[in-house]
């Protein structure tokens, strides 16, 4: 692979002499040297004029500098006859002169730092090219353009496998005099004020599912200020370690808390917990609860009063008598049966072109690979599954590609998409053409893939596959050409470019990353208009699942009706009775437990965040009566699993009762979730509501 014929690639050294810090840079054969100085100069935004500066060449088989001879300054690139990427570095000769241990002073970005994009997250980094003149408190300006975050107060240092904070009195203080070296890794705090209730529970040891239970617990208001009022002298040491573990979680004072009192008390009490294996979140919580009521050693506890409810049971006779048999217990936990739609997937299908369509097909593989197979054999595609590419969409942008041997198990069917390629040869590779919303840059629908050349592309290489793009908006909104004519070309290094349509110069684009083409919200309205293309989330929601739960249905087997003395058909149903309890705790039954597995279904169920109604499930004569206590349940928190039963990860995401911000919670880690849409997934096990209180 190599690049046009009247093109040649230099590697300029972003730091002096280092050549592990390298900038492409591509400029015509027929460039002078003056002429490269000076687009060296420009790319690496060095403080100095062209004039000043000499170029040196790497030899690499005597690991020599050589200075570039610059005695004929209208040479050219061609006439030295220099190997391709060869590697240049740039040398101040005037203040070399005046000081010949001078290194990298004329240089404006001569850091590289690697930022978290999220606070303490090193999994995830942004490159900074920084001059070593500036101050700590320049970093932080820099750092809030590339990170969306407030708490800006502290920076900290990747040092010594761990973090070190820098304190504010270092502000004024520069990158050089504190040493910082290149590939250093910084930070935002994850936290300046800390918000009570929000802290992190440490892992004792395939602990998640305890970290999981108590998370949710802790976010059911009412309880929590409960336990908050409890008398430390009480003999009940789980009440006890449980109080002290809230008290901390509530004080504001820390991110972290250690609950091993707790769960020293609780194997004291369930040896079963005593094992490092994985356990169930559910039924944790469940023991949990029964624990605490009979630590209150009266019938009627906080418990009871909190968390429990009644079912009636009715089985009625269908062989003409008619008589009814009528049952009541008491429920803490609502347990929902999930089915398994594994089998069925809504992928949504976008051609380079555009065009895109939500596809509906069955497939019983588990791999991505099997799924795009199914998927052309459904469509019946002339299309190889290598040009197929399977990717992960949130909020209109790719935020995962999946490869072929990739377990749908790590996938979210709603966020799924295929995305058709064209096909290319090997100098050439795909990249993203977005579309986004001329006013606000939020993309308004997904990318396409289109193709350009690995190296010296021009317009020429794109036009075609431009112009079929915008005919593919013009036919779907009308839209006049000068709409459609707001395109623009994005770098490597993220700077914008208009890209100019029928260009006659047709210059090279620089490192170009992606293109982008902005509309105005009128022609972006009439689009989604014509392509209302949200995928299904399911057919399943957590009313489906009551519905079914509460119905009546026939009874499995032959009843003996007492009235009739003989076996006989009859049905059965279920249904809520008044008072309905004040904390509702649904659990998601994903779990199958056969002779030779343990599987788990992974079915999305869509569930309310707010106005959960339970009046259609309660008993019809409770119903008759004058009610006036609250059928309506807000969500307060989500216990979340991952993976199998045995080695699975639970999670929580939990409403905070102070701010009403939602948190995920993962063991230490804490963060707040900015879009709530984010709550909802296919991981959800067990729902905690809260009923809404009557004004």
């Amino acid at each position: 692979m190599s690049a046009t014929t009247d093109e040649v690639c230099f590697r300029v050294c972003r730091i002096y002499r280092d050549l592990f810090y390298l900038k492409y840079i591509w400029v015509p054969g027929t460039t002078t040297i003056q002429r490269l100085k000076e687009e060296i100069c420009v790319q690496l935004c060095l403080a100095i004029a062209s004039t000043d500066v000499t170029l040196t060449l790497f030899d690499k088989t005597k690991n020599v500098w050589i200075p570039i001879d610059e005695t004929n300054i209208n040479r050219t690139i061609t006439d030295f006859q220099y190997p391709c990427f060869s590697i240049l570095n740039v040398e101040n000769h005037k203040k070399i002169k005046e000081n010949p241990n001078l290194t990298s002073d004329i240089r404006n970005n001569d850091f590289k730092l690697r930022l978290c994009k999220r606070p303490m997250d090193r999994s995830d980094l942004i490159d900074l090219f920084l001059p070593s003149t500036m101050t700590i408190n320049q970093l932080k300006k820099e750092m809030r353009t590339h990170v969306t975050t407030g708490r800006t107060n502290h920076l900290y240092v990747w040092m010594n496998h761990s973090w070190t904070k820098y304190e504010l009195n270092l502000d004024d203080v520069t990158l050089a005099e504190l040493d910082f070296v290149p590939r250093t890794i910084i930070s935002f705090e994850p936290e300046v004020d800390l918000v009570p209730g929000v802290c992190g529970l440490t892992n004792l040891g395939n602990t998640c599912f305890m970290n999981s239970a108590l998370q949710c617990l802790s976010n059911i208001p009412e309880f929590t200020q409960q336990i908050l009022s409890f008398n430390d002298e009480m003999n009940a040491p789980i009440i006890g370690a449980y109080s002290q573990l809230i008290k901390m979680i509530w004080s504001g004072d820390y991110a972290v808390a250690t609950p091993s009192s707790l769960l020293i008390d609780v194997r004291e009490c369930l040896p079963r917990y005593s094992s490092y294996k994985q356990h169930d979140a559910q039924e944790f919580m469940n023991y949990f609860l029964h624990l605490i009521h009979q630590e209150l050693t009266n019938s009627v506890t906080l418990i009871t009063d909190l968390f429990y409810g009644q079912i009636r049971s009715t089985i009625r006779c269908s062989g003409g008598c008619g008589s009814a048999e009528i049952n009541e217990e008491n429920f803490s936990f609502l347990p929902l049966p999930v089915e398994d739609d594994s089998d069925q997937y809504h992928v949504l299908y976008l051609k380079s072109n555009g065009e895109q369509a939500v596809i509906t097909f069955q497939s019983s593989t588990r791999t991505i690979g099997g799924l795009v197979e199914s998927f052309i054999e459904h469509c019946k595609l002339n299309v190889p599954a290598q040009r197929i590419q399977a990717v992960q969409i949130i909020n209109n942008r790719i935020v995962k590609k999946f490869q072929s041997d990739d377990s749908l198990r790590s996938t979210i069917k709603h966020q799924m998409a295929f995305i058709e390629l064209q096909e290319k040869s090997v100098d050439q590779k795909y990249m993203e053409f977005q579309f986004l919303d001329r006013k606000t840059y939020v993309p308004f629908r997904p990318p396409v893939y289109i193709i350009r050349p690995l190296f010296g592309c021009h317009y020429s290489d794109l036009s075609q596959q431009i112009q079929q793009i915008q005919q593919h908006l013009s036919l779907a909104t009308n839209a006049l050409p000068d709409a459609l004519n707001n395109l623009y070309w994005i770098s490597d290094s993220n700077s914008v470019n208009r890209l100019t349509l029928n260009s006659d110069r047709n210059e090279p684009f620089l490192f170009l990353h992606h293109i982008t083409i902005e509309m105005d919200l009128s022609w972006i309205q009439q689009y989604q208009k014509r392509y209302k293309l949200d995928l299904p989330q399911n057919n399943l929601s957590l009313n489906d699942l009551l519905t079914s739960f509460f119905r009546e249905d026939p009874l499995n087997g032959d009843y003996y009706c007492s009235h009739c003395q003989i076996l006989q058909k009859a049905r059965q149903k279920s249904d809520l009775l008044l008072p309905l309890p004040r904390v509702l705790i649904i659990q998601l039954k994903r779990f199958t437990y056969e002779a030779y597995s343990n599987r788990k279904i992974d079915t999305y169920i869509d569930f309310p965040l707010e106005n959960l109604d339970l009046s259609p499930y309660v008993t019809s004569d409770n119903i008759n009566q004058n009610i006036t206590s609250s059928s309506l349940y807000d969500l307060v928190a989500v216990s979340n699993h991952t993976g199998t039963l045995f080695s699975g990860h639970y999670t929580t995401y939990a409403k905070n009762s102070r701010n009403y911000s939602w948190y995920s919670f993962n063991d230490e880690t804490t963060r707040q979730i900015t879009d709530v849409r984010e709550v909802v997934t296919k991981n959800a096990y067990i729902l905690v509501y809260v009923k809404r209180t009557v004004a």
